[in-house]
């Protein structure tokens, strides 16, 4: 059953402003106008009293359509599966599983941050003074990662809701950009999306109009938990684009959808723990998965899009294995250099391990974290330079920083 019943209502009702909000930045978009509509599989059209038209989707509840699979959906879905399953048991042969989540998060920020043209580097996440109050690029990735621990913690405790949406969207938009737009909080607005700049009539899509959002979001959930026979990795792509077409908040709305994916994932049992970092592959086909989405509302594309995802889950699921195998080399190596060159020290291993945690360290923080004296940290960052494990970070002449440098780049890959 089609929105198209209530729809005339909301929009009478609406008393919508006129202020909108850009996203989805350094996309092109051909024409300065929405398309039209080719196929009515997603949604329709409606044009507003005011004059301008806002694309409304239809439940998925209660129009779930059949997606058409083919000899290549049955592939991508196995080798996503198979892939997906290798990333789920690398966690449990590494010694610090809890090392390896840490940064798997981290990475995923970043690259969804990045998505949306937040600059910043995966050093500055490392080296974040979170107890500063200004603003900076790298605190919209760090609201990120709470927001994706504060949403895997409820979870344990919580089925997935739409309140616990409302928070986790909250935490994400907390003392950054875009905290003055309700965080926690439905658009009050009409927003849109197009080029950086441009007006309510130029924009390339206009989700639907506010007074929709807690009934199309109200779907959202009930098709969450709906019985059905799509895979978990084929629903959570179907989520996904139907998260992004609603457009529920003033801002945000791509970070919190690709968290979503994490959120689902984990709670279906799919990953123990948030280790995939689809964000790569979006990244990475920035253009396409944009184009994607809008192919999906205006032309009914569900199965290229489908497709996609399961392309992209695959991919990054190979490439994460690839890293931890990479990384896990490399720790062995090294610790036997340390046991080779530097048993005799009792503190090399523990500074080894602080290394792990902190790649980018100085031998004051070393000396408070394993609560030991200057001269014996100097004496092991030395000797760590020796045996090519450490060198210097800066050219700082106090306090200087030293990094691990080997990992570094095996975690900046992609970033």
């Amino acid at each position: 059953m089609l929105l198209l019943k209530k729809t005339v209502d909301f929009f009478n009702s609406a008393g919508i402003i006129n202020t909108g909000i850009n996203g989805e930045n350094g996309i092109s978009y051909q024409d300065l106008t929405m398309q039209k509509i080719i196929s009515s599989r997603t949604g329709v059209i409606i044009k507003q009293p005011t004059g301008y038209s806002a694309f409304i989707p239809h439940k998925l509840s209660e129009n779930s359509f059949k997606l058409k699979k083919d000899s290549e959906y049955e592939t991508l879905l196995s080798e996503a599966s198979i892939a997906l399953g290798e990333l789920k048991g690398i966690t449990k042969i590494v010694p610090d599983p809890d090392l390896f989540v840490a940064f798997y998060i981290r990475k995923e920020a970043l690259l969804s941050a990045q998505i949306e043209g937040t600059e910043c580097s995966l050093d500055e996440i490392i080296q974040v003074e979170e107890e500063s109050k200004q603003f900076k690029p790298v605190h919209e990735v760090v609201n990120y990662i709470d927001a994706m621990n504060y949403g895997l913690e409820r979870l344990k405790e919580f089925p997935m809701s739409l309140r616990l949406i409302n928070e986790i969207h909250e935490r994400l938009l907390s003392d950054v950009r875009g905290e003055e737009r309700a965080p926690g909080e439905y658009k009050k607005y009409q927003n849109w999306i197009g080029f950086p700049g441009c007006q309510l009539h130029e924009a390339a899509f206009i989700p639907p109009p506010p007074l929709m959002i807690a009934e199309l979001m109200g779907d959202f959930e009930k098709y969450y938990y709906m019985s059905d026979e799509s895979p978990v990795l084929v629903k959570a792509a179907i989520l996904h684009a139907h998260f992004e077409t609603i457009h529920p908040y003033a801002d945000g709305n791509g970070r919190l959808g690709r968290l979503l994916i994490t959120f689902i994932l984990c709670q279906r049992k799919v990953l123990e723990s948030p280790i995939l970092y689809l964000s790569l592959f979006f990244k990475e086909n920035r253009q396409t998965y944009y184009d994607m989405l809008m192919n999906i509302r205006f032309k009914g594309e569900w199965e290229a899009w489908v497709k996609f995802f399961l392309r992209g889950v695959r991919n990054t699921s190979q490439e994460a294995v690839q890293t931890a195998s990479d990384i896990l080399a490399l720790f062995k190596l090294d610790r036997e250099k340390i046991s080779n060159y530097l048993a005799k020290y009792q503190v090399a291993f523990p500074c080894y391990d602080l290394l792990c945690h902190h790649p980018i360290l100085t031998i004051t923080r070393a000396v408070k974290e394993l609560d030991s004296n200057y001269p014996s940290i100097k004496n092991i960052f030395d000797a760590f330079i020796k045996l090519g494990i450490m060198d210097p970070y800066d050219k700082k002449e106090r306090n200087r920083s030293f990094q691990y440098s080997k990992y570094l780049e095996l975690l900046r890959r992609g970033t």
